[in-house]
Order: structure tokens, then C-alpha cells, then sequence
């Protein structure tokens, strides 16, 4: 009896005991889905601009290369010796007195419009006693023809540079400004020292150097000329930076392909 009260006992304990809790189970959080990245979107490098090839014209307007042939007063002829650096004649000299060729200038050169040979840039610009009034134009080798270049021997990273001088008044340009096959640079005049000026004509010289080269004011044999200026000079006419060359096959070439 006692073991049936007990029993009865533990039965009314459990029923009387609260149910247990259930276990919170933790519910698994949403995926994350990583958003996409956008996408680099590859900039194209503009392509760079060609420079175009230079044409050859005459540095005298109105006049072809081949009626100029007939002009030459005075041809190259390099210095003598290195003690003689300034000896020579550094260039070509073009004169006349009396010309009348079809579709040309009549009369006396002096006052005939010079005309840039090439596209370039003024490498320089001044006054000196052998020169009078000059003008120094650089023309890069991306820029030469390419059967001028190497008449020349200009290679990569090189220009050819070309002075005319004796013009009637100072050159109206500023150092490396941009100038034009064809375009006006001036007149023909007979500026300088009249121990090396006679009659107008016109002084043409070429030399060859690294591109991007500056001539600062240049002249040598004034009783005023300053040092920086003397070295200018030597340094366009005696040095290295610019080698001299004869500008007739430069003529030469105009002349064989019919050029204004």
C-alpha cells in the first residue's frame, strides 16, 4: 500500500511540475549577396596628332627655286682653317639688278618679300654688324621632307636651321613662334656694316643642330659688342651646336621638283 501512495505521489508531482521551455533555436541569417563592382571602363589615350611634313618654298616670293639659281652674287665656301673659324663665305648671296621673269618681280631685289622656306620656328632674331637685320628659323627633322632630311644628314632629334639676313627692317617675331612655309618674313634690304654689305641682296645660310636650340643677341665685330654677345656669335658660327653646311643643294632640290 505504502509503495502505491508513493507512486501516486510522484505521479501528481509531474503533473503538477510546469512543461519545459523550448529551446529558441537562432534562425540562420539571409545570405548576403555581395553587390557587383563596377566595372572599369578603359579610357582610350587620345592617338597623337601627326605633324604634318613641311613643304619647301621659296625664300624669295614670286620667284622659283630655279629662276633663284640664276641669282647667286656669291656661292658657299666653308672657312679656310680653324684659326680662320670666320674666314669663308657661310652661305649663298642672291642679287639682281634688273629681273623681269614671267609671273616674277621686276626691277631691283632690293624691297623683293622673303618668304619662310619651311615651316619652323625663330630660333633667333637681332642685329649684328656682318648680318644687319637676321632671322634664324628652326625646322625639326618630324617636319623636314623626308629627301631634304637626308640631303643633310638630319636624323632624329636634330633641325635644320636657316638664317636670312640683311632684311630692310628688324624681323616683327618673337623667339619660337610658329611660322609658315611661304609665309612673309621680311624684305630683302642691305642692312650691316657697310665693309661687309656693298649692294641689297640676300644672305642665306643652313646649319644643322639639336632641336629646340635658342640664340640669345649675337654680333661680333661692333666697337659696343658685349661678350655674351661675341659668344653668341661664335657660338652660331664656330661651334659644334651648329654644323655648317652649303644651303645649294637645297636649291638644287626645290628646283628639281618645280617649287615656288
Amino acid at each position: 500500500m505504502k509503495r502505491f501512495v508513493c507512486l501516486f505521489c510522484l505521479l501528481l508531482a509531474a503533473c503538477a511540475a510546469p512543461p519545459p521551455e523550448p529551446t529558441a533555436t537562432a534562425s540562420p541569417p539571409p545570405p548576403v549577396t555581395p553587390s557587383p563592382l563596377p566595372s572599369a571602363t578603359a579610357t582610350e589615350e587620345p592617338s597623337p596628332t601627326p605633324i604634318p611634313i613641311s613643304a619647301v618654298c621659296s625664300p624669295l616670293g614670286g620667284h622659283s627655286f630655279q629662276a633663284l639659281l640664276g641669282y647667286i652674287s656669291q656661292g658657299f665656301s666653308p672657312p679656310p682653317s680653324s684659326s680662320n673659324w670666320d674666314g669663308g663665305h657661310h652661305g649663298l648671296d642672291f642679287a639682281y639688278y634688273q629681273r623681269n621673269d614671267p609671273g616674277g618681280f621686276g626691277g631691283h631685289i632690293e624691297g623683293a618679300p622673303l618668304q619662310s622656306v619651311l615651316d619652323g620656328y625663330v630660333a633667333g632674331l637681332g642685329y649684328a654688324s656682318i648680318y644687319g637685320h637676321y632671322l634664324i628659323v628652326e625646322t625639326p627633322w618630324a617636319q623636314l621632307p623626308p629627301g631634304l632630311a637626308a640631303l643633310y644628314s638630319v636624323a632624329e632629334g636634330q633641325s635644320a636651321y636657316v638664317m636670312y639676313a640683311h632684311l630692310q627692317e628688324e624681323a616683327p617675331f618673337v623667339l619660337s613662334e610658329p611660322l609658315d612655309c611661304g609665309q612673309m618674313v621680311g624684305q630683302v634690304g642691305a642692312t650691316g656694316d657697310a665693309f661687309f654689305v656693298v649692294e641689297p641682296h640676300l644672305h642665306f645660310e643652313l646649319r644643322v643642330g639639336a632641336s629646340g636650340l635658342r640664340l640669345a643677341a649675337m654680333t661680333y665685330y661692333g666697337a659696343q659688342d658685349s661678350p655674351a654677345e661675341q659668344e653668341e656669335y661664335r657660338r652660331w658660327r664656330n661651334s659644334l651646336e651648329f654644323l655648317l653646311h652649303d644651303p645649294l643643294p637645297l636649291f638644287n632640290f626645290g628646283a628639281a621638283e618645280n617649287l615656288d
